[in-house]
């Protein structure tokens, strides 16, 4: 038997020793008042608060009843939130240069490759970039905090002992919050209504508004958090907390700022906060912006804090009742005890009690509710120095109708600033009705354009916002025209802003061509990143027929219209709208090249009209066989026909540019350039005023030449794919209103331009010019408008501009860029101001800049001063062919004859449904 050896028995009263586990971990409490945040919800010790972001509203060039809505329809909603604290934040985010950089490339289709000795895409890039930061414009953002309710003691244990909850019974821990769903769905429908127009705030942006107050007066940093739109932990808030510390020397005038951590780190401001004391006599909208409006003139960023009480109409029942026995009572001892009048102030005060009370009793009481509120403004400098000078600045700014106080105690109203802390005084309350609360619009900016386009320059009103415009969002998005007007007297900078236009345009995928009679656009053609994809050519230099009616009007093809519900029909009638076209241009071409005394006479539009029909309105025809027609003429009228033809005969010599030679078609060679200038310089246009009657036979030959010129510009439209970016500029555009195809090209232009995504830019000096033709106004999508002098010209430019007329903003136009009497006789050299109208409503004051270093070759092409020397014009290619299509077969069936002087009719329709039958 074998034994087995025993080990030592373990004692069973020894314990394990258990392990730390979770009481080890402290307990974070913020040194701020905010606790935890839940979306657009973020608790404190004693209060739950919802925050929204608002929508910018438009102020600038708004009829004063637009404007008058807008503050009611505010005034409505802050009256629905009787009852409950707001918190109305104002703050500053830089403007978003990368994620414009970034949209602005992916929206750059087919871009032309870069060109040795030019300015490459990447650095056309990185200097707008540049430009763009040196501006130091950010994007101003409004926020408004709203009471949900206060916290119970019950809601405040659990919150303290979330940590243990957590584990337990987790659904107690969000029952406070599941408890608010529906009040916070109401409040979410109050603030999504128009005038505020809130939506609840991301995450992203709960941060930027807490780092932004945590960190008050810091710059404004363009980085963004790792990660933004994670959702918050309750220790999360030491994340913005720690950013910077508030720091107030005894009775200091201003509270210091340092950052500790981030982009902060190591940066140190002086903060001076003001608070707005009285104010009086404003009358908004009619005489005075937005009073809190006005503090974004100051040229350093302002932030802005407003603890708003929102009252109940029986809360200021009693109070009222008070005050008004109170002034009776002053009243009465003056006139019955002492036979005195009282004062005129004591009487003022009696008005307004009763003004009050009559708003509450009336039946109106939503716009009579009142408020009590507080509002602090900060402005931080390097120095305290520099901030008590902005300070001073910023009062001076608002003198005399508003006061801005100084008050002590900066470092407790500096943490007023922040979201949930309390109000540190109640010194300064203002008291008002809603109406004047909303009058405040601190979200009226100045918003124009879009951010994906090339940029312009920047707004120039109370706010500064950089511009962008993408010329095509209209088409491609908003299924919009593309009709755009520029107008503005001499020097106003028309050709400089659409040369502009023109080339950062090209930078990014887009094909122009463009009318210029002078001649000085040419110069495009010599940059040498253009080069290459671009020519110029002089139409008066140009191969015989380069001009011919029957050419300049573009034949369709039957791939164009490969995404219509029936291509062949929809081809067929283009077809013949394109020969009546043909037809109805011919006919006023040589209509106005005939003498005055002539043309005026009912037998001339007889004959030349049946000459016309005879000749038919086949691209391969030309004028010569139209005169050769009236010369054949048997009918009743034949002498005139003759007559008629001797005239036409006698100025052959004057339109070789309308007849092309035997065997030598200007359109057989076909090309493709990105941009093609077309110049007409040495041609004598008639003096705008002057009655057609009084027209030179060199002016009237000049006026159908540019017109048959405009309608080559159109060819080029229909020579490139539908999809493709294209763009049409047409400079002194006049002669649209003093031609009668003049119209029918205006119609096409906006009938096409959506479906054939073009751009078109129409420019004069005088906007009567586009008011004569008829409709033009309710085809524009985008205006510009420089400076102009005369009364009524302004006014007809506000039709354009389709802003108020008579209520003062004539001299906004005549103010564009006016230098003051002492610099004016040096040279202007400042950028050009204009209106924009980019034609989803916003109508804002711009200034051109396009002064970064890397455009310097193009303000150099596109500097008209006489007094400058003029760059070599080396490279251009004067009398070279257009570029277009294979000739096609001589001989077309017309599948449809259209009468001439039903062209009219038909241009005037955009589409014509199927079925449809055609007069």
């Amino acid at each position: 038997m074998t034994r087995t050896r025993s080990t030592s028995p373990v004692r069973a009263s020894r314990k394990r020793r258990p392990s730390t586990g979770q009481s080890a971990i402290p307990t974070y409490t913020p040194s701020i008042e905010l606790r935890s945040v839940n979306g657009h919800l973020a608790r404190t010790r004693s209060q739950v608060w919802a925050w929204y972001r608002l929508a910018p509203q438009r102020w600038s060039f708004r009829s004063d009843s637009a404007r008058n809505d807008l503050i009611a329809a505010i005034a409505g909603q802050y009256a629905e939130l009787a009852g409950r604290w707001l918190h109305v934040r104002v703050t500053s985010s830089a403007y978003p240069i990368s994620h414009w950089a970034r949209t602005h490339v992916d929206n750059a289709r087919s871009r032309p490759a870069d060109v040795a000795g030019g300015l490459s895409f990447d650095d056309y890039m990185i200097g707008e970039q540049r430009q763009l930061a040196s501006a130091s414009m950010a994007d101003k953002e409004v926020y408004l905090g709203v009471e949900v309710q206060t916290r119970r003691l019950v809601d405040r244990a659990v919150d303290r002992a979330t940590p243990v909850l957590s584990r337990l019974l987790p659904t107690v821990v969000d029952s406070e919050l599941a408890s608010l769903d529906d009040e916070i769905a109401r409040l979410d429908h109050i603030l999504a209504g128009s005038g505020l127009e809130g939506v609840p705030v991301t995450a992203g942006e709960m941060r930027t508004l807490l780092l932004r107050s945590c960190a008050l007066g810091l710059p404004v940093s363009s980085s963004r958090p790792a990660a933004p739109d994670v959702p918050w932990e309750p220790e999360d808030v030491a994340g913005v907390t720690a950013t910077a510390e508030l720091v107030q020397e005894p009775y200091a005038p201003t509270v210091t700022v340092i950052g500790q951590t981030g982009p902060y780190a190591g940066i140190e401001r002086h903060v001076a906060v003001l608070s707005v004391g009285p104010m009086h006599g404003l009358h908004i909208p009619e005489a005075d912006e937005p009073w809190a409006q006005r503090a974004d003139r100051l040229p350093a960023a302002v932030e802005w804090s407003a603890r708003i009480y929102v009252r109940h109409p029986d809360e200021v029942e009693g109070e009222l009742q008070r005050q008004t026995t109170k002034v009776r009572s002053q009243m009465t001892h003056y006139s019955d005890e002492h036979g005195l009048e009282p004062p005129r102030s004591l009487a003022r005060q009696y008005e307004l009690v009763q003004e009050v009370d009559d708003q509450l009793t009336s039946g109106f009481t939503a716009l009579g509710t009142r408020v009590r509120s507080w509002w602090r403004l900060a402005v931080s400098a390097p120095t305290r120095r520099d901030a008590l000078h902005l300070a001073q600045s910023l009062a001076d700014l608002y003198k005399p109708k508003v006061t801005i106080e100084h008050p002590d105690a900066q470092y407790k109203l500096a943490r007023e600033f922040i979201p949930g802390e309390p109000l540190a005084t109640s010194a300064h309350q203002r008291r008002g009705s809603v109406l004047w609360l909303a009058s405040a619009v601190p979200t009226a900016t100045a918003e124009v354009g879009d951010r994906r386009g090339i940029l312009l320059g920047e707004t120039c009103t109370a706010t500064r916002r950089p511009v962008a415009w993408d010329p095509w969002m209209a088409q491609e998005i908003r299924d919009s025209s593309g009709l755009t007007a520029m107008v503005a007297g001499l020097g106003g900078g028309k050709s400089f802003l659409g040369g502009g236009i023109v080339y950062k345009t090209l930078r990014a995928g887009a094909c122009w061509t463009l009318l210029d009679p002078s001649g000085p656009l040419a110069r495009l053609c010599e940059l040498p990143e253009l080069r290459p994809y671009a020519r110029a050519i002089n139409l008066l230099n140009a191969q015989p027929g380069i001009l011919n009616p029957y050419r300049v009007v573009a034949e369709p093809q039957l791939h164009h219209f490969g995404d219509e519900p029936d291509p062949q029909r929809v081809y067929e009638r283009e077809l013949a709208l394109a020969a009546a076209t043909r037809r109805r241009l011919t006919l006023d071409v040589l209509t106005g090249l005939l003498p005055w005394e002539i043309q005026r006479l009912a037998e001339t539009r007889i004959v030349l009209l049946r000459a016309v029909r005879a000749v038919g309105g086949r691209p391969t025809a030309h004028p010569g066989l139209v005169i050769t027609a009236l010369r054949e003429d048997q009918s009743e009228h034949h002498e005139h026909a003759s007559v008629v033809a001797d005239f036409l005969d006698e100025i052959r010599e004057r339109i070789t540019l309308l007849i092309p030679e035997r065997d030598a078609d200007p359109y057989a060679h076909e090309r493709d350039d990105r941009l093609t200038v077309l110049t007409l310089a040495g041609l004598t246009l008639p003096k705008d005023g002057v009655g057609r009657e009084h027209w030179t036979d060199a002016e009237a030959t000049a006026i159908e030449l540019v017109n048959l010129a405009a309608w080559l510009t159109q060819r080029s439209v229909y020579d490139r794919p539908k999809h493709l970016r294209k763009g049409v500029w047409i400079d002194e555009a006049f002669f649209l209103s003093e031609v009668p195809t003049g119209r029918v090209l205006m119609n096409r232009f906006a009938r096409d331009s959506r479906k054939w995504n073009v751009r078109v830019l129409l420019s004069s000096q005088v906007p009567t010019d586009f008011l004569r033709i008829e409709g033009f106004v309710s085809l524009l999508d985008s205006v510009f408008v420089g400076r102009l002098d005369d009364d009524q010209v302004q006014a007809d430019a506000l039709r354009l501009l389709k802003v108020p007329i008579g209520v003062g903003y004539e001299p906004v136009i005549a103010s564009l860029g006016r230098r003051t009497t002492a610099r004016r006789t040096e040279r202007d050299t400042e950028p050009r101001q204009f209106l924009f109208a980019d034609g989803t409503g916003g109508v804002e004051r711009i200034r051109v800049n396009f002064s970064g270093p890397h455009l310097q070759p193009l303000r150099a092409v596109l500097d008209t001063t006489p007094q400058l020397p003029a760059p070599s014009r080396a490279g251009l290619l004067d009398g070279l062919a257009l570029p277009t299509r294979p000739e096609p077969p001589t001989e077309v069936v017309e599948l449809a004859e259209i009468d001439v002087e039903d062209l009219d009719a038909l241009s005037g329709g955009y589409d014509t449904p199927a079925g449809e039958v055609i007069p």
